[in-house]
């Protein structure tokens, strides 16, 4: 009787019916979170930096804030696979990752299939085999992972059924994006590249770059030293706010300031509508959203800043749809 009650829970663990797919800015239907737990333990004075934390986490409040969070989530209609529910054979390593409640960071969804990164700081090694594992089991496969070699891939963004962006940060390295590109261009028509400073604050492609609806997004644009578009035979650089523009997406930028306190990192519930800190924005910004129509659902952080990420961070998005 106990092995058939251990079969129905691996069972409904496993969903190969799930539908997936993120490239579209739709309703966000799912999403994938790993509540923090006893690895929040491993931090301390000492060594909190090299856990990539801002400061030691208050553990009760970080872990509270974090679950208030889901419930925002929750109460507007998103359904949450907790990762832990979905790991067997890795799951001993989820109590050494502290930084594994930042799922955001270690995939992208696609309707083909997960995007895998290749984390790079020590203190992330390994994270992406066990989110790997969890898709596995949800029954989303992987469409582009990175099995050799020596460097590091930290994540992409889906703009469109047809075009994936790129940012060269800190949290990349070059051959890596090479082979991503090449790769993703076989089910993807475009991506676009551009290189940003190599500095903490701008350590991922949602740092300096966000869509908010499909004809507008948020984005920090002296970052972008250099764009360039690949395409299946061709690269040339472009000037991205002028691309975007052509693409019939406008541009709200964000100062200096904004930036550094995550401006361009939040989660849009579908388009028009994004969850954010109420820290995050300048009045200025937030009046110019408004007067775009842009509904901000906010959310106030106090332990969650000792991780030094965003609402976005934590939400590992799986699906969203038009209808």
């Amino acid at each position: 009787m106990g092995c058939e009650i251990d079969e129905l829970k691996r069972a409904e663990k496993t969903r190969p019916d799930i539908i997936y797919g993120c490239e579209e800015l739709g309703r966000l239907k799912s999403v994938m979170m790993h509540t923090p737990g006893e690895e929040l333990s491993l931090l301390n004075e000492s060594n909190y930096k090299y856990w990539l934390y801002d400061k030691v986490p208050e553990i009760s409040g970080y872990i509270k804030e974090h679950r208030s969070y889901q419930e925002l989530l929750e109460s507007s209609g998103v359904r949450i696979y907790e990762l832990e529910d979905y790991v067997d054979e890795n799951i001993d390593l989820i109590t050494k990752m502290p930084n594994l409640t930042f799922l955001h960071d270690t995939a992208a969804i696609s309707r083909k299939g997960a995007i895998l990164s290749r984390m790079r700081p020590p203190a992330r090694e390994k994270e992406e085999i066990v989110v790997k594992e969890a898709l596995n089991n949800l029954g989303i496969p992987i469409l582009s992972e990175f099995n050799g070699g020596q460097g590091f891939f930290e994540g992409c963004l889906l703009l469109s059924k047809e075009t994936v962006f790129v940012a060269d940060t800190e949290r990349h390295t070059y051959p890596f994006i090479k082979e991503f590109i090449s790769n993703v261009l076989k089910d993807f028509s475009e991506v676009i590249y551009v290189r940003v400073p190599k500095a903490r604050r701008y350590m991922h492609p949602d740092t300096v770059f966000n869509r908010i609806r499909e004809d507008l997004s948020l984005a920090y644009l002296p970052a972008f030293k250099e764009s360039c578009l690949f395409t299946g035979d061709s690269i040339e650089k472009i000037d991205f706010k002028a691309f975007m523009h052509e693409k019939r997406m406008e541009i709200i930028s964000v100062s200096d300031s904004e930036q550094r306190r995550l401006a361009c990192s939040f989660v849009p519930l579908e388009s028009g509508t994004i969850f954010h800190y109420d820290t995050a924005l300048d009045h200025k910004t937030r009046k110019n959203l408004e007067n775009e129509g842009i509904e901000i659902i906010s959310f106030h952080p106090d332990a969650l800043l000792a991780g030094g990420g965003s609402l976005r961070c934590h939400t590992l998005r799986l699906c969203r749809r038009k209808n």
